[in-house]
């Protein structure tokens, strides 16, 4: 008998916001910056309309991070570069991260949306992976560019990356790396993680870690002897990479949205958005309400 799964969009919402904020223009109403919450919105439209789901979830990341405390050179480099922006840059940031509050707190609430998340100390990574692992009727679309999800991959998870349109899959993800997605995790903790500064088995990379662990890499080569003899920083790492990170809450999908027209044609006429109120992008709201509405 064929499974039948309720279908559910989930967002990495922090990305989503990063990616309006390094490419949109400045855009204002009343004097109040509004650039990041319409380019959100507008891109949660567009992955709702190409995605047609049951229910929309929007992960977030924690101001506060427990890996950091674990290992405190993590994502060390991202820190720095910040910490050396200009006084301007580090102004404009400050009025985008409050868009991102807006958005989480506030804007998405109001919309009707019942599943906005963010878990004190966690990334929203974690929040991810441990919906999937914890709603195992539904069948998900994870919209994120983070290589680190290839691990959440499997029968009723796919990834779609917004910034390449490519949608990752258990069979497109074997055809590329070579075995299954749920190996990726283990993979990246002996290869490491350059954008999170999370060091790996020096010289090798995700694909011959993988070999490693298929058993096709010689015991006698100096790669295999590198990864052997590295099983504390394997472990170290294990323990920053996998997701979902120990201790991540449990989630059940809330199946009680209230989304309507009227709540968004609020929305819009308090933010000035007029172009969103066009029958084109009203159209296209109604029927995100007709598949994410109350069950």
């Amino acid at each position: 008998m064929e499974n039948t799964y309720t279908k559910a969009l989930m967002v990495d919402a922090n990305y989503l916001c990063h990616t309006v904020y390094h490419t949109m223009p400045a855009l204002s109403f009343d004097t109040k910056p509004t650039q990041i919450v319409y380019g959100f919105i507008k891109r949660v439209i567009s992955l709702a309309v190409k995605f047609p789901s049951d229910n929309i979830v929007f992960t977030w990341d924690s101001k506060s991070s427990i890996r950091k405390e674990v290992y405190p050179k993590y994502k060390e480099a991202r820190r720095k570069a910040a910490g050396e922006s200009s006084d301007e840059e580090k102004a404009k940031k400050r009025m985008a991260y409050l868009q991102f509050d807006d958005i989480r707190d506030v804007i998405l609430p109001e919309l009707g949306f019942a599943n906005v998340y963010m878990a004190e100390g966690f990334e929203a990574d974690d929040i991810m992976a441990a919906i999937v692992n914890s709603n195992t009727g539904y069948e998900f679309i994870v919209a994120t560019t983070d290589k680190d999800m290839y691990q959440i991959v499997n029968d009723r998870c796919s990834l779609y990356n917004p910034a390449t349109k490519l949608l990752t899959t258990v069979s497109s993800f074997e055809k590329e790396f070579g075995c299954h997605p749920s190996l990726w995790g283990e993979a990246r903790s002996i290869s490491g993680c350059s954008t999170d500064n999370v060091i790996g088995v020096k010289g090798v990379g995700e694909k011959t870690a993988i070999k490693y662990l298929y058993g096709e890499l010689k015991p006698t080569s100096e790669k295999y002897k590198d990864i052997e003899q590295s099983k504390s920083i394997i472990d170290d790492n294990r323990e920053l990479i996998v997701l979902p990170l120990y201790g991540t809450p449990d989630i059940e999908i809330n199946r009680n949205n209230n989304l309507s027209r009227h709540k968004f044609v609020k929305f819009c006429e308090k933010y000035g958005f007029k172009s969103l109120l066009s029958s084109s992008i009203l159209n296209k709201w109604d029927s995100i309400i007709r598949f994410s509405g109350p069950f």
